[in-house]
């Protein structure tokens, strides 16, 4: 109830002169019903003497009704004959039985009804709405619920405010006995619904917190920037939908509610970084700031513990707060597509998130290279659980690797990641057996492994829009890709596999690690396995995921090629294994991306250097530091360095390779850098890393042209100079270099 009503005034159960009696209880109300005249009953055609305590009301009771309510078949008090005739003036033949004549009746009344919601229409379109507004607030008294929705309001009308004030003046007794929609105060209940939504409301009274019952307020599509402060006294409010307004804060008055189950504040003016307040919900389960200018995340998101959605979704988000978001163990939804994502969940600092109730994630449309920090990530020991997750939707970024995400969600159904960078089928997609939609559309893939014929639940795979060798031509449907890509496995028992084994061939034979045979395309040599016609054509070793940790001298001899390109990632060597000294004048490329080094790696014999390596992957390591130029490397010549996603908490003030000219370094903990290092570089990037400064001096290296800082805790005027591009920058620092 309100705060403070008027009390009803008591009337005594005498009739006024002219107004007949009734033996039912009376009913006070603000209107005052008339009641049909006995001497005018009498006059009419057919009509019988009314039995006692039966009147009729000439007032309309209700927008749809133009007559006292009546029962659905005739009185024994009143013929059927004068039923009709008081609707219309037309003969009934006397023929006609009652329940004929009650049926024309009945229908003459439906038309007569008609005509007065017709009516009602063009008086709400003349006059303002006033009457159906009126009837909407007697209803909400006796509902509860109130609906004033797509009204044009600019201010919720005094009819509202005011609909529990009681007029002592308007009250009377009701002797109709039938009720007919009136409001009479033992039936009264209080407001917990209000809807105001699709108008054009600028403000609200603070008379809102007279309605303490509200447990629901709908304000969507408005004009509302403010509330006011007495907003914050409504202490059962669990529903608020305030989006499409124009709110640019969150209203203090707000955080005062501490009931509240659902907030809506999508569509706003809200910026920057969302406002750490936000945390003060604890029972707070559905949070909907989507559509708005939010750049970050606090980490008071982690008190959110009974949040089952979230959606963060087209705003300006760059990193989500991996471990905030971990307390959130009901969490059911995450939405966060068209965001600016570099890496999904961030600041691990080497801890695994669970989410064990998270069904569905959002993460479209950003700039992910990577889903998380797996630098340490391995199937046993993720970065990321996600065991309940159901849909996975992750197109349009430019991600080249999960890591080993898929391995630890085995209930995925949708996965969605086309428009991406991706070389090859990621890891554990093989073993998704409940995997039902899989778009793989818009990558660089090669090939298609044969085991995906064997996903029995699949319904749809994207395939299109790769450079497949072996897709065969002309199929347009799922069931026929699938059922050629079974066909390729004859030789291979998929009951006991435990991982992806694609053949060459159908004449290709799996044979023991340390098992030797001569084949048609190639030889078994020892722990490097089989090496491929195409393998050997390109100079390729190609090594990657056999859990390899060392390769012993022997067998690299035995092979029948120099490589010139060496692929070790998803392995775990700890350093590089001597025996490649035998190929240290035709090697040219490293890759020993997602291993176990924690060191650079280096040599304790010196003479074994590598003069052809121009390019070394170390990403998704645990380094921490790189070498200096006092130390003699095993790379003179290198190009390409690239140390993403590792532990570098530091760089030296001048770097060991002369010729280097590519610098991958993002993901890492730095915190400083020296201008000097990147001294000759062309392409710097060293985003999301821990850097607070950009020293002025990087602006005279006049070598670089490519220099991406995004992700670092830099002050004013970090996000303009970011946002500007590389020229930007560097105009930027040279402009804050001090003249002498």
């Amino acid at each position: 109830m309100r705060k403070s009503t008027t009390e009803a005034t008591s009337v005594n159960g005498n009739s006024k002169p002219g107004k007949s009696t009734s033996v039912n209880t009376p009913r006070i109300t603000k209107t005052s019903l008339s009641t049909s005249n006995s001497s005018k009953s009498s006059t009419r055609k057919s009509a019988r003497t009314p039995s006692p305590g039966k009147t009729t009301s000439k007032k309309t009771l209700s927008p749809n009704n133009t007559s006292p309510r009546t029962s659905r078949s005739p009185s024994p008090s009143r013929s059927p004959s004068s039923l009709v005739a008081s609707i219309s003036s037309k003969p009934i033949r006397a023929a006609a039985s009652p329940s004929i004549k009650d049926a024309i009746a009945q229908a003459r009344l439906r038309k007569a009804n008609n005509k007065s919601n017709k009516a009602n229409k063009e008086s709400e379109g003349s006059e303002g709405g006033s009457k159906s507004l009126n009837v909407i607030v007697k209803q909400a008294k006796t509902s509860g619920r109130i609906n004033i929705s797509h009204r044009s309001l600019k201010n919720i009308p005094e009819e509202v405010w005011r609909m529990y004030e009681v007029d002592p003046k308007a009250i009377t007794i009701d002797f109709s006995g039938g009720g007919g929609g009136s409001d009479v105060w033992y039936e009264t209940v209080d407001l917990v619904r209000m809807v105001a939504a699709d108008n054009q409301l600028e403000l609200i009274d603070k008379r809102i917190a007279e309605f303490i019952s509200l447990a629901s307020i709908d304000f969507h599509n408005n004009h509302l920037s403010s509330l006011p402060d007495e907003f914050g006294e409504l202490q059962k409010l669990e529903l608020l939908n305030l989006s499409v307004n124009r709110f640019a804060e969150l209203p203090n008055c707000l955080t005062k509610l501490s009931s509240l189950v659902e907030l809506q504040l999508a569509s706003n003016n809200l910026s920057g970084i969302m406002d750490p307040c936000f945390g003060n919900f604890s029972k707070l389960e559905l949070l909907d700031i989507s559509s708005n200018e939010i750049t970050g995340l606090p980490k008071e998101l982690k008190n959110l513990t009974n949040l089952r959605k979230l959606n963060i979704a087209k705003n300006k988000i760059k990193e989500i707060p991996g471990l905030a978001i971990s307390n959130m163990k009901n969490l059911e939804e995450l939405e966060a597509s068209e965001n600016q994502l570099n890496i999904v969940f961030s600041g691990l600092n080497g801890q695994t998130i669970a989410l064990p109730a998270l069904k569905r994630l959002d993460v479209r449309q950003n700039k992910l290279r990577v889903f998380d920090e797996s630098q340490n990530s391995t199937v046993f020991h993720p970065m990321v659980k996600l065991p309940k997750l159901k849909e996975l939707l992750a197109s349009l970024n430019r991600i080249e690797s999960f890591g080993p995400l898929f391995h630890n969600t085995l209930e995925l159904e949708i996965l969605d990641i086309g428009d991406n960078n991706l070389k090859e089928i990621p890891e554990g997609i093989i073993a998704l057996k409940g995997l039902k939609r899989l778009d793989l559309s818009n990558n660089d893939l090669k090939t298609l492994p044969a085991e995906l014929g064997m996903l029995k639940t699949l319904d749809f795979l994207g395939w299109e829009g790769n450079p497949l060798r072996n897709a065969p031509k002309g199929l347009k449907s799922t069931a026929a890709l699938l059922k050629t890509l079974r066909d390729r496995l004859t030789t291979v028992d998929l009951e006991n596999m435990e991982g992806p084994t694609i053949p060459e061939s159908s004449t290709t034979v799996m044979l023991s690690a340390n098992h030797v045979r001569d084949e048609e395309e190639g030889k078994i040599y020892g722990k490097i396995g089989k090496i491929s016609q195409q393998g050997i054509k390109s100079r390729t070793l190609d090594l990657a995921r056999k859990n390899l940790t060392d390769l012993p001298e022997d067998d690299m001899n035995a092979l029948p090629f120099e490589p010139s390109t060496v692929l070790l990632g998803y392995n775990l060597f700890k350093s590089i294994s001597i025996g490649f000294r035998i190929f240290q004048n035709t090697i040219k490329y490293f890759q020993f991306d997602h291993n176990k080094f924690i060191e650079f790696p280096m040599f304790e014999d010196k003479s074994i250097i590598f003069p052809n390596v121009d390019r070394l992957d170390l990403s998704a390591n645990q380094i921490t530091s790189l070498p200096d130029s006092s130390q003699s490397t095993p790379f003179p010549n290198l190009q390409i360095l690239n140390v993403n996603n590792c532990r570098i908490t530091t760089l030296p003030e001048k770097l060991p390779f002369p010729h280097l000219k590519t610098f991958l370094a993002t993901s890492n903990a730095l915190t400083a850098i020296t201008p000097s290092t990147f001294e000759n570089m062309e392409v710097i990037d060293i985003s999301n890393n821990n850097i607070g400064f950009l020293p002025p001096g990087l602006g005279n290296i006049t070598t670089i042209k490519t220099l991406l800082v995004e992700g670092n805790s830099f002050r004013v005027p970090r996000y303009t100079i970011v946002q500007a591009g590389t020229t930007a920058i560097m105009e930027y620092l040279r402009g804050r270099i001090p003249r002498s």
